[in-house]
């Protein structure tokens, strides 16, 4: 580990820890069997979580620590919190883990970090005049509003801040990429947190029974639409592989135009959902390949002409082949468009300026990039960036001299 990260780990967990056991002596002698119960039941939340990728996941956890805080207050919401996260057991791919096979110190942080969140989403609530222990709904919706508000963004901010340092990445675009999408999933939790709260104040424990299996389906449900959406990459790489095993000098181009169009993406500012729309047209954006045959697809030498206008049909392939896929609505022109030149002397369509999508000249410049640092049937692999600008500026000076 860096030492920038060594410090900020070291700097959460002194305070979480230190947090934590101020806030067992300050537990209310009379509350311990509620903290006790509700520490089981966050645990029970805590272990059933959604992986988002090996470094971040999502749990329905949430709600129960956000009614922890509304019901009593920062210390024993923090306390709640903390011990309901240590003692979690989860199955990650195959293997069980637990607090005696976890790092420590991913363990401690994890703990501080939830115990900070918490105690102060309860300072706020308290600051702005809501009561502990008392209905939220109607004279303190709004304080818990805000003291959700407050818990969740500090939770992501402490994580993210992690990550960023972890990959060394900027704040902002770690965000963007693994915790913006969340916003949605934190209104829903945040609405059954103040409800649960509500009820439980009026019924008791009965709150738990009634919450557990709409948690429970809220998890499924966003377990379900994270398999869909991870079938939709599986069906997309099952087409590029298709592709790959047919034309041998491409293998791998796929991918590659992939990362380089991500990180064009990302450099213009797209946010992480439409870098995503454009991973999945650099994936397929040779998908219309599939259809020409394979002498010529692999001719070993330069192409005739009418080899090369046969070729050139490929972008209006992959437009047809991806035209009845709802979700592709915008990827099917991207593919269509990505051999279009500015100066209109591209193909199929011949379209010129800002005619042609932004997301399908990204995939025109990724694309290019790594045919030139590729093998082809009639030249070798260039090896230098600078050829490669030249070779770029001699083939296109013409047409940027052309208005």
């Amino acid at each position: 580990m860096s030492k920038k990260l060594i410090l900020y780990i070291s700097f959460i967990v002194a305070c979480g820890i230190s947090l934590i056991t101020y806030s067992i002596f300050k537990v209310n002698p009379h509350h311990i069997p509620d903290v006790v119960i509700l520490i089981i039941f966050a645990a029970v939340c805590e272990s059933l979580p959604i992986y988002i990728n090996t470094n971040v996941s999502v749990s329905v956890a949430y709600a129960v620590d956000l009614m922890a805080l509304l019901l009593f207050g920062p210390y024993e919401g923090a306390l709640i919190a903390s011990i309901g996260n240590l003692l979690l057991i989860r199955n990650f791919n195959g293997k069980i883990k637990y607090v005696l096979n976890t790092p420590y110190y991913k363990t401690l942080f994890n703990i501080s970090q939830i115990a900070i969140s918490v105690a102060v989403g309860g300072f706020v609530y308290e600051y702005l005049g809501g009561k502990i222990g008392s209905d939220v709904y109607p004279n303190y919706i709004i304080q818990s509003i805000i003291a959700a508000t407050a818990y969740y963004f500090l939770n992501n901010l402490l994580v993210t801040n992690l990550i960023a340092i972890l990959l060394e990445k900027p704040f902002l675009k770690t965000w963007t990429k693994d915790f913006s999408w969340m916003l949605k999933n934190f209104l829903f939790l945040a609405f059954i947190g103040i409800l649960m709260t509500s009820v439980f104040v009026k019924f008791g424990y009965i709150a738990l029974l009634i919450f557990f299996v709409p948690l429970i389906m809220v998890r499924y449900m966003f377990k379900l639409n994270m398999e869909l959406k991870q079938s939709y990459y599986d069906t997309i790489n099952a087409l590029t592989k298709a592709l790959e095993a047919k034309d041998r000098y491409t293998l791998g181009h796929s991918k590659s135009v992939e990362k380089l169009a991500v990180y064009l993406c990302r450099e213009a500012g797209f946010s992480e959902a439409h870098t995503e729309m454009v991973r999945i047209a650099a994936l397929l954006h040779d998908v219309g390949k599939i259809g020409i045959v394979e002498n010529i697809l692999n001719k070993p030498g330069k192409l005739s002409k009418e080899e090369y206008d046969y070729i050139k049909q490929h972008p209006v392939s992959g437009y047809e082949i991806l035209k009845d896929v709802p979700f592709l609505k915008n990827v099917r022109y991207w593919v269509r468009y990505h051999h279009e030149w500015y100066n209109g002397n591209g193909y199929p369509d011949g379209i010129s300026g800002r005619q042609i999508p932004l997301e399908a000249e990204i995939l025109s410049v990724a694309d290019v990039f790594d045919a030139l640092v590729s093998d082809r049937p009639y030249r070798n692999a260039y090896t230098s960036i600078s050829v490669i600008s030249q070779e770029v500026i001699k083939k296109n000076q013409k047409n940027f001299t052309k208005k």
